[in-house]
């Protein structure tokens, strides 16, 4: 069973190894997030492998809901299998705000077609990610926040059948 913690004390690490980030409205901040966007604009296998060094750091943590990972080296490892399972993913980036502890929370929207599950059809979610850079601008913590039973498990064949019958009798 995973720890419902971990996160909160990623961020906590993240943030006493990493004090400084760029500050908020700055040059750095918007390359920062410009890259952020680059990164997830188009998910795709050929472009994590070239962008993820420019937008992650080395001691990233990352939990998208599904799965947590630690460093670089294992988010590319997960995003790689997951752009395997996709015909296309696309986030577009909302809008985004800064917190007084120096980080930001960037405000998205996906479209993801699945490659086995309701093949050829357009899935749409939106959500929240919730990011720490570090002084340089790569990304040290990133906790995202959606709705993965609308976003994922609907379209597993049972599951999705037990989600709608519970979404009837709430």
């Amino acid at each position: 069973m995973s720890d419902p913690l971990e996160s909160l004390r990623a961020l906590e690490r993240a943030r006493s190894a990493h004090p400084e980030s760029p500050a908020p409205g700055s040059d750095a901040e918007r390359e920062a997030l410009a890259r952020f966007a680059r990164f997830f604009s188009d998910f795709s296998g050929d472009r994590i492998g070239r962008l993820l060094p420019e937008t992650y750091a080395e001691d990233v943590y990352f939990n998208d809901t599904l799965k947590a990972v630690r460093g670089r080296q294992a988010l590319a490892h997960y995003l790689a299998e997951s752009a395997a399972a996709v015909e296309q993913c696309t986030v577009e980036i909302l809008d985004s705000a800064a917190s007084a502890e120096g980080e930001r929370w960037v405000r998205w929207k996906m479209m993801i077609r699945f490659k086995k599950l309701r093949r050829g059809i357009d899935t749409w979610t939106i959500g929240a990610s919730h990011l720490r850079f570090n002084a340089d601008g790569h990304v040290v913590y990133h906790q995202d926040y959606w709705n993965a039973a609308d976003g994922l498990f609907q379209h597993i064949p049972v599951v999705g059948w037990m989600i709608s019958k519970i979404k009837q009798r709430l």
